[in-house]
């Protein structure tokens, strides 16, 4: 008996501890988030992102200026630059224009 005991209780928290170790499920994007694509340089604009169209600031980020750039087919980009760092952020946002 005893031996049996010592066989089955580790098959027995092997079951136990199984099912905890499912893939929690990514959530899903907000429907209608706007997408995104990586900024290759920190330090240099792609050229085909176009021409620089606007440059604002919000109130609550007063270092970092938006930079808002349209392309020949109307995408615009969005793309953040830290004037303290001076740098531009990894990532920008795309507008699709239909």
């Amino acid at each position: 008996m005893p031996n049996l005991i010592k066989l089955g209780a580790p098959l027995l928290i092997l079951a136990l501890v199984q099912p905890s170790c499912t893939k929690i499920p990514q959530t899903p994007a907000a429907e209608g988030a706007l997408p995104t694509i990586d900024v290759v340089q920190a330090d240099s604009i792609p050229s085909d992102w176009g021409k620089l169209v606007s440059v604002t600031i919000s109130p609550d980020f007063p270092r970092r200026v938006q930079l808002w750039f349209q392309d020949e087919k109307n995408v615009i980009r969005l793309v953040f630059y830290d004037m303290p760092q001076r740098r531009l952020a990894p990532k920008a946002v795309v507008f699709n224009r239909s």
